[in-house]
């Protein structure tokens, strides 16, 4: 989705930050962005319980707290 990709680099450009989206083709699903997500927060330590987790389907991307990362 181009929309979301201006968003994103407008988000980034503010938090200097660099947006590289992927080509068209490996846009399927969300699946592979969530598991390296997962895999950045345990390489750093964080971890989060199970009974703690939850699923938020409108979350939006500005609003995630990233600790995995300076």
């Amino acid at each position: 989705n181009h929309r979301l990709q201006e968003m994103l680099g407008t988000m980034c450009h503010a938090r200097g930050a660099e947006l590289c989206p992927v080509d068209d083709r490996y846009c399927i699903d969300n699946g592979a962005m969530i598991a390296q997500a997962g895999w950045e927060m345990l390489r750093a330590g964080q971890v989060t319980e199970l009974s703690q987790s939850g699923i938020t389907q409108r979350y939006r991307t500005d609003e995630v707290e990233v600790t995995w990362r300076d």
